[in-house]
C-alpha cells in the first residue's frame, strides 16, 4: 500500500512544480498539500474501504482547484492551466469513479459526480455513467427519468432520451412516473421542431422577399430532390412522418399504451394537464376527455376536470355523439343569442364560461350527489368569487345558491359552512346565520369551530342563555374529556369577564372537576384570574388546594412560581414551596423542575441551597434522566463561572 502511494505522490510533482513556479502557493501550502493528498490516499488505499474518506478526498481536491482559480484571478496568472486545473479535475474524476466502482449502492454519489461531470464539462463521461448507474439501478423509475432528461437537456439527443425510457418501462410497465416522462418528451420534442420549422419557414420568407425574382428565389422541387438525393415517394415518406412528429402523434401512442397499463383517473388528470401546456394537442385533449367521460363517469375528479376546463374555455366537444343535450358538449357559440354588440366583450365571454362550467357541475351532482362532489363546487365557486372585478352579483350569486344547495342535500362541509356563515355575517343576515349554524352543528356534532361560531354568535347578542345552552349541547356532544372543546370554556370565561365577574369563579371551578384535557390547562389560568381579581392571597390559598388534587399539573406550579415572583414584595418562602411541590410530583422524570428551582435559588434566593437541590435530584431522578441532569447542571455552572469572571 506505501509503495501504491509514494507512486502516486510521484505522480503529483510536476503538476505541485507548476503550482510553485507561477506564484499560486507558497512552498509550505505546497507541502501542506501533499502531506493531505498522501494522507488522504493511505485512507482509501485501506483493506477497509470507508466511503467518508473517498468523499473528504473528493471534498479536498475540489476546494484545491477553487483555491487555484481564485488565486489565479488575484495575482493574474492565466498559464498552465491544462498543466495544473485540468490535472486536478482529472484526479477528482478517477476519485469519483473508485468510489463509484467501490460503493455502486449509494445513488447520491452517481448524481453527484455526473454533476461534477456538468460542472466540469466532462459531457462524454456523462452517458456511459448513466449507462453504469442504470445497470445497478435499474429498480429505480426516477433514474431512468433523470438520465432521459440529461440526454434531451444537456446531450439534446432525443432518441437517447427515448430509449432511455422505453428500457425503463420495460423494467417498470406500470410505472406512472416513466410514462409522464415519456409523454412530456415527446410533446416537448415536437413543440421543438415546429419551432425550429417555424423559424426555418421564416428565414426562407425574408430571403425570397429580398431576391430578384420568384424564379431564383428558392430552388425548384425537382431541384431540391436532386440536391437531398431523395426521390418524390421518399421525400413525401419523410415530410409524413416528420408531419406525425410535429403534431405530436408519438405523445399519443405513449398515451394510447399507458392507458392500457394504468388504470387511474389522477394518472389521466395530470397528462391532461400536460397536454394543455401545448397547443397542437386539441385534438389528443379532446380524446383523452372523451376516454374521461367514458371510464371515470363515476369519479367526482373527472367532472371537476371537464368543469374546470370549460371554466378556462376548453370547451368540451363530443367528437363521436354531438349530443347537444349534454351539458358537457355545451359551446359558447352553439347558443343563439341577440346581443352581438357583448359576444366580444371579457365580462359576456367570461359568464358563458361560468355557465357552462356550473352545468358540468350541475350534471355531475345528478350522478353523483355526494359530499366530495359538492366541495369541488364550492372551492371552484369559493375560488371564483375571490376576483370580483367582472360579474360580481352573477359570481355571488351562484356561490349562494350552491351553499343553499350543499346545505339542502346535506353534503356540507366544515370548511363550506364557516365560508357560509362569513358571508351571511358580512351581508347582515343573522337570522339564516343562526338557522344555518345550528343545522351545521347537528350535521358535524364534532366540528368544534362550528360550536364556537355559534357560541359566539348567542353571546355577542348578549343572549346568555341561549349561549348557555350551545355550550352544554356542545359539551354533551363534544364530550368532556376531548381537549378540542377547551376553546369552548375560553370563550364563556371571556364572556363572563366582560359581563358578569361573579361567574367567572364558578365556571372556573367547575371547569377544574373536569376530565384532564380541559381541567389541566384551566387550572393555571384559574390562578391568574384570581391574582389579578381576588389578589395573591386568594390565588395562594387555591394553590394549595389544586396542587394536591389529581390530575396533577405541572404547568400549575410554574404559572404559581411566576405570579409570586412578580409580586412587589416577594416571599421567598411561598416561592419555594411552588418548586418543592413541582419536584416532589414531577422529579423522578422531569429534569427540568431541578433546573428551575437551582436557577431561582442561585439568581433570586439562598446559592447555598444548590448543592443539596442538586444532590435530591441525583437521587431522585432515573438513571437516564439522572446523566441529563448533570450535563445540563455541569452546563449551567460553567456559564455562571464565565458571567463572574466577566463582571469581575
Amino acid at each position: 500500500m506505501a509503495e501504491f502511494v509514494e507512486y502516486r505522490a510521484e505522480g503529483m510533482i510536476p503538476e505541485l512544480e507548476q503550482m510553485g513556479q507561477i506564484g499560486l502557493f507558497e512552498k509550505h501550502e505546497v507541502r501542506t498539500i501533499v502531506k493531505k493528498r498522501k494522507e488522504f490516499e493511505y485512507k482509501i488505499q485501506r483493506r477497509t474501504k470507508c466511503k467518508e474518506d473517498h468523499l473528504r478526498y473528493i471534498q479536498y481536491e475540489m476546494y484545491l482547484l477553487e483555491l487555484t482559480k481564485l488565486r489565479r484571478e488575484k495575482i493574474g496568472v492565466t498559464q498552465k492551466k491544462a498543466d495544473i486545473e485540468y490535472v486536478i479535475a482529472n484526479r477528482v474524476n478517477r476519485l469519483f469513479k473508485q468510489a463509484i466502482q467501490r460503493f455502486k449502492d449509494d445513488v447520491t454519489l452517481w448524481i453527484t459526480y455526473i454533476k461534477f461531470c456538468k460542472q466540469m464539462r466532462f459531457y462524454s463521461y456523462v452517458s456511459r455513467t448513466l449507462v453504469q448507474m442504470l445497470q445497478v439501478h435499474s429498480d429505480k423509475p426516477n433514474l431512468w427519468c433523470f438520465a432521459a432528461n440529461w440526454e434531451f437537456e444537456e446531450s439534446h439527443s432525443v432518441e437517447n432520451a427515448r430509449q432511455f425510457l422505453l428500457r425503463g418501462l420495460r423494467f417498470h410497465p406500470e410505472s406512472r412516473m416513466l410514462y409522464t416522462e415519456a409523454f412530456r418528451l415527446e410533446l416537448q420534442y415536437a413543440a421543438m421542431k415546429q419551432k425550429q420549422r417555424r423559424e426555418k419557414q421564416e428565414a426562407e420568407e425574408k430571403k425570397n422577399a429580398v431576391g430578384e425574382g420568384s424564379s431564383t428565389s428558392a430552388p425548384s422541387r425537382k431541384e431540391s430532390q436532386g440536391i437531398s438525393g431523395q426521390t418524390d415517394g421518399e421525400q413525401q415518406e419523410t415530410e409524413s412522418v416528420s408531419d406525425q412528429v410535429l403534431e405530436g402523434r408519438l405523445a399519443e401512442v405513449i398515451y394510447e399504451t399507458a392507458i392500457k397499463k394504468i388504470h387511474d383517473v389522477h394518472f389521466l388528470i395530470d397528462l391532461l394537464a400536460i397536454a394543455k401546456e401545448y397547443d397542437f394537442t386539441a385534438k389528443l385533449q379532446s380524446q383523452m376527455v372523451n376516454y374521461l367521460r367514458d371510464t371515470f363517469s363515476n369519479d367526482e375528479l373527472m367532472w371537476d376536470t371537464v368543469a374546470h376546463r370549460e371554466l378556462e374555455g376548453l370547451t368540451y366537444i363530443d367528437t363521436q355523439s354531438q349530443e347537444e343535450s349534454s351539458p358537457m358538449t355545451a359551446s359558447p357559440g352553439t347558443s343563439e343569442t341577440n346581443e352581438d354588440t357583448m359576444k366580444n366583450s371579457e365580462s359576456y365571454l367570461l359568464k358563458q364560461r361560468i355557465k357552462l362550467c356550473c352545468e358540468v357541475y350541475t350534471a355531475a351532482l345528478k350522478q353523483l350527489p355526494t359530499d366530495r362532489m359538492w366541495s369541488l363546487y364550492l372551492e371552484m365557486l369559493v375560488e371564483l368569487n375571490e376576483d370580483l372585478t367582472h360579474l360580481p352579483d352573477f359570481k355571488r350569486n351562484l356561490l349562494r345558491d350552491a351553499f343553499e344547495g350543499a346545505h339542502s342535500a346535506g353534503c356540507m362541509q366544515e370548511k363550506y359552512y364557516l365560508l357560509w356563515v362569513d358571508k351571511l355575517k358580512s351581508l347582515g343576515n343573522l337570522k339564516k346565520m343562526e338557522d344555518v349554524l345550528r343545522t351545521a352543528t347537528e350535521r358535524l356534532p364534532s366540528s368544534v369551530e362550528l360550536w364556537q361560531v355559534r357560541l359566539c354568535f348567542h353571546l355577542s347578542r348578549d343572549d346568555e342563555k341561549l349561549g348557555l345552552a350551545v355550550f352544554q349541547d356542545a359539551m354533551a356532544r363534544l364530550g368532556s374529556d376531548n381537549e378540542t372543546a377547551l376553546p369552548l370554556w375560553k370563550v364563556m370565561l371571556q364572556y363572563y369577564q366582560t359581563n358578569d365577574m361573579l361567574k367567572v369563579e364558578q365556571m372556573f371551578q367547575d371547569g377544574i372537576m373536569q376530565q384532564p384535557a380541559i381541567s389541566v390547562p384551566l387550572k393555571p389560568l384559574y390562578l391568574e384570574w384570581l391574582v389579578s381579581y381576588k389578589g395573591i392571597v386568594a390565588a395562594r390559598k387555591m394553590y394549595q388546594s389544586m396542587c394536591i388534587q389529581p390530575p396533577l399539573c405541572l404547568e400549575l406550579h410554574t404559572k404559581m412560581a411566576a405570579l409570586e415572583s412578580v409580586q412587589s414584595n416577594m416571599n421567598l418562602k411561598y416561592v419555594r414551596r411552588c418548586h418543592e411541590m413541582a419536584c416532589d410530583q414531577f422529579g423522578k422524570t422531569n429534569t427540568g423542575v431541578w433546573m428551575e428551582y437551582i436557577k431561582f435559588e442561585q439568581n433570586l434566593g439562598d446559592a447555598k441551597k444548590v448543592s443539596d437541590i442538586y444532590l435530591r435530584a441525583v437521587r431522585n431522578l432515573d438513571p437516564v434522566n439522572t446523566d441529563i441532569f448533570v450535563s445540563e447542571f455541569s452546563l449551567l455552572k460553567t456559564g455562571m463561572t464565565m458571567v463572574q469572571e466577566h463582571t469581575s
